[in-house]
């Protein structure tokens, strides 16, 4: 089976789950597969196709239960904001998440919305999580086997961070293995972009044993080093009966003893594991972040049974190339925040003092263009173009988006009439948006919550001029983190092989 969130507990811990024949459109609930505290995962059959299939449902437990309908209800109303803002973030990375094409990545096919919830359609197939299989219970796993089952979670990993995201999450019941005893990576519930800090809505986001200490530190950057660590701490659990002490009892008993409590792999794992092997795994759980394996390649080379090659170093075909893409919207959206806030150099801008009805919603108006530009790395530039927003200055949107990867659109939810501007926008940008990527940012939710993201998907849906809806995401303009979100997405539906 596949499944994001397809985790047995540790504790055993099950949801108020949707019961056996329920329908979800056209997906027929069957039995449950796993739950977690985000989430509960189903196994189904997909009715039109006659196939088995997946699917998870985000129910967060703290802040929300099951009503007699099935529908989804507050446990509480101080939680309706923290609910839509987590429910929008899950349909978020459900899309970013589609875009994955790696054996050993869980893959989503689909999601929707029902129950006042949303959820994801995965592929199904049989087999079981680590923690589910019987085989690394009471006995010592057999090394070449565990080996061969990591190394295909490091090639998966490798992926992920190749694209600036985290999981966050691994532990062994977030280890997949297949009949065939192909593994993948499932539950990317609580994955997140690399880029920036870890916010308090995260803070708990943790897993005991194998989250690293950063995790949870609200103020701490996070990096690949941290999903390293669960990593390591998993490998460490494989090798003997129990989890590996949590990071903050690892801490505290440093400061009030001056050592780590912590049993290292290499005692663990004595005469019955190689030293090399045992010696890894220590290094991937060290403590101080900045001592500990950095990248995933390095993992692999400390992997025993690695096979060393020589390699010369060849630029990457994309070393030279500069990416473009356009910022449009009506004016007022935020085209100029955001590429001011998302900028790695002063940014230009065109505005002139606003004379006509422009001048209720801002003092200044984009007349020509707003440019800045991002460095993503390995010599790879993206320049950033934000369009006026006004009809009156057409005549540039087509200049501005020649050549351009893609469009994203800015879309100002305190505006008159937000679904007008969005039609305007979709129209004038048809031809383009045809031949390049899509994605589109609503802003100033916090001045009028109406209309929500779901409203935006199902305004697209009955329109129905696009070939696949695109991802809409909440957006402040001002914050780095989510309008980097917002490119990532893009460049990520427009080419997964474009280096982020």
């Amino acid at each position: 089976m596949t499944a994001s969130g397809l985790q047995q507990l540790e504790s055993g811990e099950l949801v108020n789950a949707l019961p056996p024949a329920s329908m979800l459109q056209e997906y027929r609930i069957d039995q449950v597969l796993g739950a977690g505290a985000f989430g509960i995962t189903y196994r189904g059959t997909d009715t039109h196709l006659s196939i088995p299939v997946a699917i998870k449902e985000f129910l967060p437990g703290d802040l929300v239960h099951r009503g007699p309908t099935g529908q989804l209800a507050l446990n509480a109303e101080e939680h309706r904001k923290v609910f839509r803002w987590a429910r929008e973030r899950f349909i978020g990375e459900a899309q970013v998440l589609a875009q994955f094409r790696h054996q050993n990545i869980v893959r989503a096919s689909r999601y929707f919305t029902a129950n006042g919830t949303a959820y994801i359609v995965m592929d199904y197939a049989e087999g079981s999580s680590l923690f589910g299989c019987s085989d690394w219970h009471g006995q010592d796993p057999d090394e070449r086997r565990l080996i061969k089952i990591i190394r295909q979670i490091l090639e998966g990993l490798k992926e992920v961070h190749r694209k600036k995201y985290l999981h966050l999450d691994i532990k062994p019941g977030n280890i997949y293995l297949r009949t065939d005893d192909t593994a993948m990576l499932i539950d990317f519930g609580a994955a997140r972009m690399e880029i920036g800090q870890s916010t308090e809505e995260i803070v708990n986001l943790v897993t005991p044993g194998y989250s690293p200490p950063e995790q949870y530190n609200p103020h701490s950057s996070l990096g690949p080093p941290a999903d390293i660590y669960a990593l390591g701490a998993t490998l460490y659990r494989l090798i003997g009966e129990n989890r590996p002490l949590s990071a903050k009892k690892r801490l505290a008993g440093f400061q009030a003893h001056g050592h780590d409590p912590l049993i290292p792999a290499i005692e663990r794992g004595c005469n019955r594991f190689s030293l090399q092997l045992l010696e890894m795994i220590d290094t991937m759980l060290i403590l101080d972040v900045g001592a500990r394996i950095q990248t995933i390649d390095q993992v692999l080379e400390l992997l025993p049974g690695t096979v060393h090659q020589p390699t010369t170093a060849s630029p990457s075909p994309r070393a030279t190339v500069q990416h473009k893409v356009v910022f449009a919207g009506p004016s007022g959206a935020g085209k100029t925040t955001l590429v001011h806030t998302l900028s790695d150099i002063p940014a230009v801008t065109t505005d002139v003092n606003a004379g006509d009805i422009t001048l209720k919603r801002k003092d200044e108006t984009l007349v020509a263009m707003d440019y800045g530009l991002m460095e993503l790395g390995n010599g790879e530039r993206l320049h950033l173009y934000g369009a006026p927003g006004q009809e009156r200055f057409d005549f540039t949107w087509e200049i501005l988006r020649n050549g351009a990867l893609g469009l994203v659109l800015l879309i100002d939810n305190s505006g008159r009439d937000p679904f007008a501007d969005l039609d305007l926008f979709l129209h004038t940008f048809g031809e383009f948006i045809a031949d390049a990527g899509l994605v589109i940012g609503v802003t100033r939710m916090d001045l009028r919550s109406s209309p929500t993201i779901e409203d935006y998907y199902e305004h697209l849906k009955t329109r129905g001029q696009l070939p696949c809806l695109p991802p809409v995401l909440t957006v402040d303009a001002r914050d780095k983190q989510d309008v980097a979100m917002l490119v990532q997405a893009l460049l990520i539906s427009i080419d997964p092989g474009v280096e982020d």
